[in-house]
This record gives C-alpha cells, sequence and structure tokens, in this order.
C-alpha cells in the first residue's frame, strides 16, 4: 500500500496554476454545461433517446409518453447534451432551428457575460423558444454544427 501511495505521490502534475491539466475548450466546456443547467437521467429520456434513434419523432414520441410535445423536446434535448449519438439535424429541423438562427443563438450564448439563458432569449427579443436556445447550447457542448 505505501508503494501505492508513493507513485501517487510521485505523478507530476499539470501545466495549470493548480496542476490540472484543464485546457480553454474544458472550461468554456464546463461554462457551457453550468449554463444548461441540470440534466439528471430518467425513464423517459432514455425512452425519448432510443425513440429518437429509431426514427420517430417528437410528435410521435409525446404521444407514446403521454406528454406535451415541448416537454419530449426537453427530453431529447437533454440526450443530447448529455452525449447521446442523435442526428441533430433533424432534430434542429423539428424545433425550426436553421443555420441562420443556429448562428444568431450561438453568437448571443458566446457574447453574453452572465451566461443565463433568460439573457439570450431577451436579447433575441423572444425570437426564440427556450428550446431553441437549449438545443444549440447542447450542440456547443459537444462542437456540433448543423
Amino acid at each position: 500500500m505505501d508503494q501505492r501511495k508513493r507513485v501517487a505521490e510521485t505523478k507530476p502534475r499539470g501545466d495549470g496554476p493548480s496542476g490540472s491539466k484543464r485546457t480553454r475548450t474544458d472550461s468554456c466546456r464546463e461554462e457551457l454545461c453550468t449554463m444548461y443547467g441540470k440534466n439528471g437521467p430518467s425513464h423517459k429520456k432514455r425512452l425519448v433517446g432510443d425513440g429518437l434513434k429509431q426514427g420517430k419523432d417528437f410528435i410521435q414520441l409525446a404521444g407514446e409518453l403521454n406528454v406535451n410535445t415541448a416537454t419530449a423536446e426537453v427530453y431529447g434535448i437533454d440526450c443530447l447534451a448529455a452525449g447521446q449519438d442523435l442526428n441533430h439535424q433533424s432534430m434542429a429541423e423539428h424545433l425550426g432551428v436553421t443555420d441562420e438562427s443556429f448562428d444568431m443563438i450561438r453568437r448571443e450564448i458566446i457574447t453574453i457575460e452572465d451566461k443565463k439563458l433568460r439573457t439570450v432569449r431577451d436579447n433575441l427579443d423572444d425570437s426564440y423558444t427556450y428550446n431553441q436556445i437549449r438545443f444549440v447550447l447542447a450542440c456547443l457542448i459537444h462542437e456540433l454544427e448543423l
């Protein structure tokens, strides 16, 4: 046991001020995840993620789960934010996120200082839904483009 302890103590530390090897990208991703908010797993989210992989749309999934379409969208966006391999382009189409709106929302997310969804929505004159903003945020977390 002493050997293991010594090995751990002699491992080199990273380049950062606290000994970590965090990069700017990690820091930005962390900031985006914080802005996105809580995203715990749930049974319904798993069902929506699986359904999207099978080619189902949010309207069909909402009916199957007996929830509003917007709620099914949130579950799907949460799955994307959590790193599931989903077709984000078909999600964008359903959510009405075009290349132009994606770029506008992305610019706003990147430039605001307080990193709050409400500020993004206010600054965009309520032109986009929270689901559209959260979708772009989920894409940014995983460096996905439309």
